[in-house]
Protein backbone atom coordinates (compact mmCIF):
# COMPACT_ATOMS: atom_id res chain seq x y z
CA UNK A 1 0.00 0.00 0.00
CA UNK A 2 2.92 2.24 1.01
CA UNK A 3 4.69 1.88 -2.82
CA UNK A 4 1.03 2.48 -3.99
CA UNK A 5 0.83 5.92 -2.18
CA UNK A 6 4.21 6.26 -3.23
CA UNK A 7 3.48 5.95 -6.75
CA UNK A 8 0.59 7.55 -6.91
CA UNK A 9 1.88 11.01 -5.39
CA UNK A 10 5.04 10.74 -7.83
CA UNK A 11 2.66 10.07 -10.78
CA UNK A 12 0.28 12.97 -8.82
CA UNK A 13 3.35 15.12 -9.02
CA UNK A 14 4.33 14.43 -12.72
CA UNK A 15 0.85 15.40 -14.07
CA UNK A 16 0.41 18.72 -11.92
CA UNK A 17 2.81 19.98 -13.90
CA UNK A 18 3.83 21.90 -7.78
CA UNK A 19 9.30 31.09 7.07
CA UNK A 20 11.57 33.75 5.85
CA UNK A 21 9.91 35.31 2.58
CA UNK A 22 10.97 37.21 -0.44
CA UNK A 23 9.99 41.09 -0.59
CA UNK A 24 8.20 40.20 -3.57
CA UNK A 25 5.68 37.38 -1.79
CA UNK A 26 2.11 38.05 0.37
CA UNK A 27 -0.67 36.47 0.89
CA UNK A 28 -2.91 39.19 -1.15
CA UNK A 29 -6.66 40.00 -0.40
CA UNK A 30 -7.90 38.87 -3.34
CA UNK A 31 -8.96 35.22 -4.92
CA UNK A 32 -7.43 35.47 -8.23
CA UNK A 33 -3.90 34.97 -9.05
CA UNK A 34 -2.94 37.83 -10.56
CA UNK A 35 -0.78 38.10 -13.61
CA UNK A 36 2.71 37.64 -13.42
CA UNK A 37 2.89 35.81 -9.75
CA UNK A 38 2.43 31.96 -8.71
CA UNK A 39 -0.09 31.03 -5.86
CA UNK A 40 -1.27 28.64 -3.59
CA UNK A 41 -4.25 28.35 -2.21
CA UNK A 42 -5.05 26.08 1.24
CA UNK A 43 -7.86 23.45 -0.06
CA UNK A 44 -9.54 22.18 -2.63
CA UNK A 45 -12.36 24.57 -2.82
CA UNK A 46 -10.33 26.84 -4.82
CA UNK A 47 -10.58 24.23 -8.09
CA UNK A 48 -11.24 24.63 -10.79
CA UNK A 49 -12.27 28.62 -9.70
CA UNK A 50 -10.27 30.12 -6.98
CA UNK A 51 -13.17 30.98 -4.13
CA UNK A 52 -10.53 31.74 -1.59
CA UNK A 53 -7.94 33.57 -0.72
CA UNK A 54 -4.06 32.25 -1.56
CA UNK A 55 -1.89 31.20 0.99
CA UNK A 56 1.21 32.68 -1.00
CA UNK A 57 1.75 34.65 -3.89
CA UNK A 58 4.66 35.57 -5.37
CA UNK A 59 6.19 36.91 -8.60
CA UNK A 60 9.55 36.54 -7.42
CA UNK A 61 12.19 33.81 -5.93
CA UNK A 62 10.52 32.99 -2.12
CA UNK A 63 11.60 30.26 0.44
CA UNK A 64 9.78 29.28 3.93
CA UNK A 65 6.57 26.71 4.90
CA UNK A 66 3.22 27.22 3.31
CA UNK A 67 0.68 24.43 3.52
CA UNK A 68 -1.86 24.29 0.34
CA UNK A 69 -3.25 21.95 -2.62
CA UNK A 70 -4.19 24.36 -5.50
CA UNK A 71 -1.88 26.27 -7.31
CA UNK A 72 -1.13 28.06 -10.28
CA UNK A 73 1.25 30.30 -12.51
CA UNK A 74 0.61 33.02 -14.13
CA UNK A 75 3.92 34.46 -14.70
CA UNK A 76 6.26 34.31 -18.39
CA UNK A 77 8.39 32.21 -16.73
CA UNK A 78 8.27 28.47 -15.07
CA UNK A 79 9.02 27.77 -11.62
CA UNK A 80 10.27 24.83 -9.84
CA UNK A 81 8.17 24.38 -6.76
CA UNK A 82 9.97 22.01 -3.72
CA UNK A 83 7.69 20.56 -1.79
CA UNK A 84 6.90 17.70 0.86
CA UNK A 85 3.48 15.87 0.35
CA UNK A 86 2.07 13.89 3.07
CA UNK A 87 0.82 10.49 2.51
CA UNK A 88 -0.52 7.72 4.74
CA UNK A 89 -2.72 10.25 6.46
CA UNK A 90 0.05 12.41 7.16
CA UNK A 91 2.51 9.95 8.73
CA UNK A 92 5.35 9.44 5.57
CA UNK A 93 6.71 12.43 4.07
CA UNK A 94 7.86 12.46 0.96
CA UNK A 95 9.67 15.03 -0.87
CA UNK A 96 9.58 16.38 -4.57
CA UNK A 97 10.00 19.21 -7.15
CA UNK A 98 7.67 19.96 -9.58
CA UNK A 99 8.16 22.39 -12.51
CA UNK A 100 4.94 24.41 -13.31
CA UNK A 101 4.52 26.83 -16.70
CA UNK A 102 1.76 29.17 -17.42
CA UNK A 103 1.09 26.83 -20.45
CA UNK A 104 -0.37 23.73 -18.52
CA UNK A 105 -3.74 23.90 -17.04
CA UNK A 106 -4.62 26.41 -15.39
CA UNK A 107 -4.96 25.83 -11.63
CA UNK A 108 -3.27 22.39 -10.78
CA UNK A 109 -3.14 20.30 -7.30
CA UNK A 110 -1.41 18.30 -5.28
CA UNK A 111 -3.45 15.27 -4.53
CA UNK A 112 -1.98 14.73 -0.57
CA UNK A 113 -1.60 17.36 1.92
CA UNK A 114 1.51 19.52 1.13
CA UNK A 115 3.80 21.80 2.56
CA UNK A 116 5.74 24.02 -0.05
CA UNK A 117 9.18 24.73 0.54
CA UNK A 118 10.55 27.13 -2.09
CA UNK A 119 9.44 28.41 -5.59
CA UNK A 120 12.26 29.21 -8.06
CA UNK A 121 11.50 31.22 -11.53
CA UNK A 122 13.19 29.60 -14.14
CA UNK A 123 14.87 32.09 -16.83
CA UNK A 124 12.06 31.41 -19.48
CA UNK A 125 9.22 29.21 -19.87
CA UNK A 126 10.48 25.79 -20.43
CA UNK A 127 11.15 23.10 -17.88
Amino acid sequence: MRKRSLALTVLSAAFAGIAATAPSASAAGSSACADGNFCLWPTFASYPTPVETPVLVTSGDWSGNVDGFVFQNTGSRAVDVEYTSYLDHGTTPVDGTVCVTRDKASRQFFYNPTTVHKVAWRADNTC
